[in-house]
């Protein structure tokens, strides 16, 4: 899917190497600056001088994507690095994001990953880009782009008066749907993949572009023994239960007693269940853990790195999960989704035919709202058994099928 760097197996051409020392009554040591693999403060990966080095890959177009957002959304616009790899055979990507997004960006695809920083900002003050991408609509992130010299640009900018605005046609509709609540809500029924790579003019083929994640196997490795430690066989099935989601919009989450009673019946099933989550979920997966005392239940811990999640939910057949990060990061390491929409959009959701997603029945939703005083509500309307029977047609569809 993806094109290898271009390499010059006799070195860099003349051209392209500068001799700083020669000028200085030193011996040669001339270097190829324009190299994807040339560092400057150390010597590069292969170790060698740049002359006839067969290694040398010149950086070809030079592209910036600025993309910080929620955790979930920086996983999911990796769905673009295919397109852009296609396009620019010969390409070099920078990608900024915010800290503790990092693991999120593969750097099998992506040469740096910057963090937003005093730091970044200086090196972008000073660099210069073919193409940016710019796809945050935070002014923060968008004025960044308005900085960066760059003779095209695509995505949010920022005017003079701090409004936000598209940098390019194509972005129109999906600049609207975060203005029209009502083609956002009820007309549009378009996926983010599709909605975001018309709107910085990415190709974008559902059946070739899918998310990208890369786990190391070290994070592959602490899953495993993690699982061995609690008794639990990859090569069986496993319902990896992601209960918590964020919490900027009111019911992104299904309910406790909603999850609670899910696992009952998995329990009865005698189906192992693996409860997954982060920081925020930590009191909300002890409790279940509490409550539920089945042995074939277990609480693997929510204090791992982001690449240690990621390997733990790879090791589950099936996840079930709210409209979260969790879901995403399911969806990426191709593990079977069951995915609960009460408030969020459902229909912006790709789910690349490797799940299925369970939508309450009420009226309002969605809605986005960050309060709500509805009873019951959207996500109360949802029945543990209508979620079990999403789960058991998922499990005879994943890679290790309930006997």
């Amino acid at each position: 899917m993806t094109q290898e760097p271009v390499f010059f197996p006799d070195g860099p051409p003349p051209e392209k190497l500068v001799d700083f020392q020669k000028t200085n009554g030193l011996p040669s040591f001339p270097v190829a600056l324009d190299c994807r693999y040339y560092i400057g403060d150390r010597p590069c990966l292969f170790q060698r001088d740049c002359p006839e080095c067969p290694h040398y890959s010149p950086q070809g177009i030079r592209i910036l994507i600025l993309k910080t957002g929620a955790l979930g959304d920086v996983l999911r616009t990796t769905i673009l690095l295919g397109g852009i790899r296609r396009t620019f055979q010969q390409c070099h990507i920078t990608w900024i994001t915010a800290s503790s997004a990092i693991p999120l960006v593969p750097r099998s695809l992506v040469d740096r990953i910057w963090p937003v920083s005093a730091e970044t900002m200086a090196r972008l003050s000073v660099e210069s880009f073919d193409l940016v991408l710019s796809l945050d609509k935070e002014p923060e992130v968008a004025a960044m782009a308005m900085l960066v010299k760059a003779p095209e640009k695509r995505g949010m900018g920022v005017d003079e008066r701090g409004a936000v605005f598209p940098l390019n046609k194509e972005m129109a509709y999906y600049f609207r749907l975060g203005l029209d609540n009502h083609l956002k809500f009820h007309v549009n029924r378009r996926t983010y993949p599709d909605l975001l790579a018309e709107a910085v003019r990415i190709p974008y083929d559902s059946a070739l572009d899918d998310y990208h994640l890369d786990i190391s196997e070290k994070d592959r490795e602490e899953a495993r023994r993690i699982f061995r430690q609690h008794g639990l066989d990859p090569d069986q099935p496993i319902v990896g239960i992601n209960s918590g989601a964020g919490g900027v919009f009111v019911n992104k989450d299904w309910t406790f007693f909603g999850y609670l009673d899910l696992i009952r019946a998995l329990g009865k099933a005698e189906i192992p269940v693996v409860l997954l989550g982060g920081d925020r979920e930590s009191k909300r997966v002890s409790e279940l853990h509490r409550r539920l005392g089945s042995p074939y239940v277990k609480d693997v811990g929510t204090q791992h790195s982001l690449g240690v999640f990621a390997a733990l939910t790879e090791n589950c057949s099936v996840i079930v999960t709210g409209d979260t990060l969790g879901m995403h990061v399911g969806l990426a390491v191709k593990s079977r989704v069951v995915a609960i929409f009460g408030s969020t959009q459902p229909h912006e959701i790709e789910m690349f035919g490797r799940g299925e997603k369970v939508v309450t029945p009420i009226e309002c939703s969605p809605c986005y709202r960050r309060s709500c005083d509805i009873h019951p509500s959207c996500m109360e309307l949802i029945q543990h058994d209508t979620v079990m029977n999403a789960v058991r047609r998922q499990l005879q569809l994943a890679k290790r099928p309930i006997a």
